[in-house]
């Protein structure tokens, strides 16, 4: 239809892929028409990479949490849990990198 278009969007997952959460906000190719904005369904994906996806999933939502709560420990605590993290001595020196280039927009971060 030369009234509609495919685009690529973020929205809540809302079955568009079966086995990951229904909540989780993911990037998915879309139709666009006068009725609104329709995800393409993707059915299941693999296995594999649903666990990574959830994974990550749920250490950005210990991001928002930390940046919430403006907690130091916690933002340590979710670089750590990152796979591509060395250690939770790297996910120290990682934070206090980050916040020394970035403080003056966390002022209350401690």
């Amino acid at each position: 239809d030369k009234n509609s278009y495919e685009v690529a969007v973020n929205i809540p997952n809302d079955g568009i892929i079966e086995n990951l959460p229904q909540d989780l906000v993911i990037e998915c190719s879309a139709i666009v028409d006068k009725e609104g904005l329709h995800g393409v369904k993707l059915g299941k994906i693999p296995k594999n990479i649903a666990a990574i996806l959830r994974i990550e999933s749920s250490i950005q939502d210990l991001c928002v949490e930390a940046i919430l709560k403006e907690s130091k420990d916690l933002a340590i605590t979710c670089l750590a849990t990152d796979v591509n993290c060395g250690s939770f001595e790297m996910a120290e020196a990682i934070y206090e990198e980050m916040f020394e280039l970035q403080k003056k927009y966390l002022p209350k971060f401690k």
